[in-house]
């Protein structure tokens, strides 16, 4: 029964006709076929393909998951400038992700139709028809680079910039930087920041890369670069053999190359090799491409070196480009109150996004308890919750200009004494840090705060976000407050007072003290807790780039997890704050 069973996985013989329609199709085709392997659930064959005059090789293999997965075919017969992988023939038929696949397609099928356009498509970009090759491919860059990166080392890489300027001489020194992503030192992972390719001799202008911010302990890293002009070697340690004999044959004609052509007798060292390479579609989209090897000094043989590809990857104004709204909000600054279950997901969200500049406030230290609905985890234990986002996203979105401050707002003191060691009349800080940004958040769910900076707000003219969740996580609301909004937030509490404007679900058993804890707090985890901080996301973009972002026509929104005492898909609803006669701004 279980050999049965075990049979019964290969899609061939749990569905023999379909086999069948494939060897059908081939033979249709008039293409022979040799089945060389059908093992683990992967059929493979070789296929004598006619093309004309002739026949081609073409090795054909099957997902385990046949017919569902698009099959992969390549050939050592046909070398094409496109749509072909040079490092293993792999043809490029289809799209990837670009639902193209269809299963019920026979393979042969496929083949007839897809390699004639690569054919055709080839012939067309040799005689420089890009109008017409546009018609029959994908507009989008093929870089040679991208195909190195299957023979790359596991998790290093090297950032660059998006179009990194280097000399258009034979070769020179390159200024790295690195760190090390584990414990293993030189003989593990590593990141490292592709600052300068220098000619060797010669004035050279060219401003040194750098990520806006970074954390920890990057050391400068031993390097260089050569051009080539010929075919890559596929295998790293020929390709390091290959431009060291580069080096060697520069150092000839000129002895100040000598130096790179001796590999530095270092832990790891880096060498950057410039070909021609396609960067953007069409006919002026090439430019210099680049691979990089890492030299790791082999500490059980002296003078070897253990080399390995490692990936690159180009860091620049078109970081964002996935993201229209982007653009718009690189110059903006926030001031953000408040970074606890609601705040903290907000605040990676917005720096997700590409803001500018945020000041992040919290009084609180981040408990394992917390854990459940913060975003960081265990390391973060014990830290301030703003030291502890702060360091995140300096560390993992460096385009965005974050500072932190850990106090309470609005605090009061009875002790003359601490009032005495205070510096500066705490009003008038939160009022210089409100004057100086484009849009305040107030996510701290306490009302007392919520109430003083929409005051402060409305006199100083900024716009604001506030946002937290009802009792239990079982609602949420979000107020978007702008300065040319007619109702205020004192407003929005009278209508919700009088039943005027609706409040959202609360759970008033939805709250607990933890132990060890002298303050209670209410249930819900971050799955829940999240539409809200979206919101507040959604709500922020809309203010701050109208232009590219649709902010919609409301000031309130409420939302609501349960219905009738149980859950529900969430469902938000909306509305204008018109003044209340019982409000000094209504009754004005």
């Amino acid at each position: 029964m279980a050999e049965r069973q075990c049979e019964e996985l290969d899609w061939w013989r749990r569905w023999p006709s379909l086999l069948e329609a494939e060897m059908a199709a081939f033979a249709t085709k008039g293409a022979s076929v040799n089945i060389v392997s059908d093992t683990n659930g992967f059929l493979m064959l070789v296929v004598e393909w006619p093309m004309g005059d002739r026949t081609v090789m073409l090795q054909i293999g099957y997902s385990s998951l046949h017919p569902h997965f698009r099959p992969t075919v390549s050939t050592d017969d046909l070398a094409f400038t496109r749509h072909q992988n040079p490092i293993d023939g792999g043809l490029c038929l289809l799209v990837q992700g670009s639902g193209q696949w269809h299963s019920a397609e026979p393979v042969a099928d496929l083949i007839d139709a897809q390699l004639a356009k690569i054919l055709k498509v080839n012939d067309l970009r040799a005689d420089s028809q890009w109008e017409q090759a546009k018609h029959l491919e994908e507009q989008a860059a093929d870089p040679l680079s991208a195909y190195f990166s299957g023979l790359s080392e596991d998790n290093s890489a090297i950032f660059m910039p998006s179009t990194p300027a280097i000399p258009k001489t034979g070769g020179g020194s390159a200024k790295f930087i690195g760190l090390w992503r584990s414990q293993q030192g030189s003989e593990g992972p590593f990141e490292a920041i592709l600052r300068k390719c220098e000619p060797l001799a010669g004035n050279w202008l060219a401003s040194a890369f750098d990520l806006p911010q970074r954390i920890g302990d990057w050391k400068e890293l031993p390097g260089r670069w050569v051009r080539f002009a010929g075919p890559l070697p596929k295998d790293p340690d020929e390709l390091l053999k290959a431009a060291n004999a580069e080096f060697a044959r520069l150092a000839l004609m000129n002895k100040s190359f000598r130096p790179l052509a001796v590999m530095p007798d270092t832990d790891l060292s880096i060498t950057a090799v410039v070909f021609d390479d396609e960067l953007e579609y069409g006919a002026s989209g090439r430019g210099d491409g680049l691979l990089f090897l890492a030299a790791r000094r082999d500490r059980r043989k002296a003078d070897k070196h253990t080399v390995s590809l490692v990936r690159g990857f180009r860091v620049g104004e078109d970081l964002n480009s996935r993201l229209p709204v982007a653009a718009s909000i690189r110059s903006k600054k926030i001031l953000f109150l408040g970074c606890g279950a609601i705040g903290s997901f907000a605040a990676i969200e917005l720096a997700r996004a590409g803001i500018g500049a945020m000041r992040i406030v919290d009084h609180d230290t981040l408990e394992p308890g917390n854990s459940v609905r913060w975003p960081l985890g265990r390391p973060s234990w014990g830290l301030s919750k703003v030291a502890a986002l702060h360091a995140f996203l300096v560390h993992n979105y460096p385009w965005t200009q974050t500072t932190g401050a850990s106090l309470r707002i609005g605090g009061a003191i009875s002790d003359p004494k601490e009032i005495a060691n205070i510096e500066g009349n705490p009003r008038e800080l939160l009022r210089n840090w409100i004057s100086d940004v484009d849009l305040v958040i107030d996510a701290t769910a306490s009302d007392e705060c919520q109430f003083a900076v929409a005051s402060l707000c409305r006199d100083l003219g900024k716009p604001l976000v506030i946002g937290y969740a009802t009792e239990g996580a079982v609602g949420g609301i979000v107020v978007r407050l702008r300065p040319e909004s007619d109702g205020c937030f004192v407003c929005l509490h009278e209508h919700w007072q009088a039943g005027s404007i609706p409040l959202p679900p609360i759970d008033p058993a939805g709250s607990v003290v933890p132990l060890g804890c002298n303050a209670p707090t209410f249930t819900g985890g971050a799955f829940d807790l999240e539409e809200v901080s979206l919101e507040i996301v959604r709500s922020a973009l809309g203010l701050l780039a109208p232009e590219v972002r649709d902010p919609g026509d409301w000031d309130w929104s409420s939302l609501a997890l349960t219905k009738d005492g149980r859950r529900c898909l969430p469902q938000w609803s909306c509305g204008m704050i018109e003044r209340h006669h019982r409000c000094q701004c209504g009754s004005a």
